[in-house]
């Protein structure tokens, strides 16, 4: 049951056989996470090239939809990529390759960030200042459940599948089109001050206790800003209301498209991984209660997947400053490892990051959920994309979900297949 991520641009570079004749070769890969609407994201990220891809030597997310639907002009809506307006339709292409076959197709949406259209004002992420964060929607908006519970059945219409993997669930994290911390302070939207205030959180007071902090960063006391995130109660209440949002959020889909489909239809999850996952809205607890399934992305050589330098870079100013600013980022994300932010940027987390994460979604998670862990699939050798399988099987979670397809060199795919020279493929 293992899976790989695939992109829009690797199908209609590619071609679905070339795609399908390398996957087949790395044995026992028979989940293909086809993404339905791609993120502002360069491929492959950070730099480099795709290895493998005929016509470009990289891809600019643009944040649009990818897949063919007949919709009714809604309040809110993903603009179209001009790819599908000209005739083109990877999902179908897959889908024509793959039915009657072992593989399984899950589409894979990016639910709260992208390139949005119609009512975005009234469904936007707001800061703690009263600034929009471009592109990124706010769980508590109005119309957003109603664009992707339209979007999931049309989907199911047109091409026939029933369980997505739902990623960007969550508010804003610091990166981006650049480094941006703000984003992590929010939501102050009408809607998120309204629940706030129902709830008793006295929105005013978390503004100001965020300005403090905002203050606190760039003056470089990151120890006492770590101290009010970890023990401050009224910022606990704060990031325990996000984290109920995003949960409710899920919850609230989940339960409005099955008022459609009878239940027939399954929302899988796409999580970051448990250490940074509280700060962003994403509850494990919570979220599993409405989903079976779900990956998480342990990239230790990524920092599991964050943009630790981005965030380091962006408030120090001197090597002693970084090193205080990547203790205290240790210290808040519970990451206990002794390294030097020189040794992490040569490096990464040591490769336990890898284990103690998947025991974390385990222990977080209802019983009985189907975890995959995310396995890094570029810039690195052979022998380290080893090193990480061997961590990940070592630990609890159920399988595998390579990121990604379209960004890996040959040598990867070759290693893989030689690691399981038995499995059926």
């Amino acid at each position: 049951m293992a899976g790989i991520h695939i992109h829009p641009h690797d199908i209609l570079d590619e071609g679905i056989g070339p795609i399908l004749d390398r996957i087949s070769k790395m044995n026992g890969v028979d989940h293909l996470f086809v993404e339905v609407n791609t993120i502002f994201e360069r491929n492959p990220y950070p730099a480099g090239r795709l290895p493998h891809n005929p016509k470009h030597e990289c891809v600019q997310g643009t944040a649009t939809l990818h897949v063919k639907l007949d919709i009714q002009p809604q309040h809110l809506y993903q603009r179209v990529d001009p790819t599908i307006i000209a005739g083109q339709d990877p999902l179908l292409d897959l889908k024509q390759a793959t039915d009657g076959s072992h593989y399984r197709v899950i589409p894979w949406a990016n639910i709260l960030n992208g390139d949005f259209g119609g009512q975005v004002s009234e469904n936007q992420v707001v800061d703690f200042r009263g600034d929009p964060v471009e592109h990124w929607l706010c769980p508590n908006g109005p119309n957003v459940i109603e664009l992707w519970k339209t979007t999931f059945s049309a989907i199911n219409a047109q091409y026939g599948y029933s369980t997505f993997l739902i990623d960007r669930i969550r508010y804003p994290d610091w990166a981006g089109k650049s480094v941006s911390p703000r984003g992590l302070f929010t939501c102050f939207c009408p809607h998120c001050q309204h629940e706030m205030t129902v709830l008793g959180i006295h929105v005013d007071a978390v503004r100001a206790r965020l300005e403090a902090l905002a203050v606190q960063m760039r003056t470089g006391h990151y120890d006492a800003t770590v101290d009010a995130l970890l023990a401050d109660e009224l910022l606990q209440r704060w990031i325990a209301f996000r984290q109920h949002s995003v949960s409710r959020f899920v919850q609230r889909l989940l339960s409005e498209i099955s008022a459609i489909d009878g239940g027939d239809t399954d929302l899988w999850l796409d999580l970051w991984p448990p250490a940074y996952s509280w700060i962003l809205g994403q509850d494990y607890q919570a979220l599993t209660r409405s989903s079976k399934a779900l990956k998480h992305f342990p990239y230790h050589k990524l920092g599991g997947g964050a943009d630790v330098q981005g965030l380091i870079e962006y408030f120090a100013r001197d090597e002693s400053q970084r090193e205080s600013a990547f203790r205290a980022f240790m210290r808040l994300f519970d990451l206990p490892y002794d390294i030097s932010y020189q040794q992490f940027k040569a490096e990464g987390f040591p490769i336990v990051f890898v284990k103690q994460q998947n025991n974390l979604v385990r222990e977080k998670s209802q019983p009985g959920t189907f975890i995959y862990s995310g396995i890094q699939m570029w810039n690195l050798s052979p022998e380290a994309l080893l090193e990480t399988i061997d961590a990940a099987e070592r630990s609890d979670c159920d399988d595998l979900l390579y990121y990604c397809y379209g960004w890996a060199e040959q040598e990867l795919f070759d290693a893989v297949g030689n690691h399981y020279p038995q499995a059926n493929g």
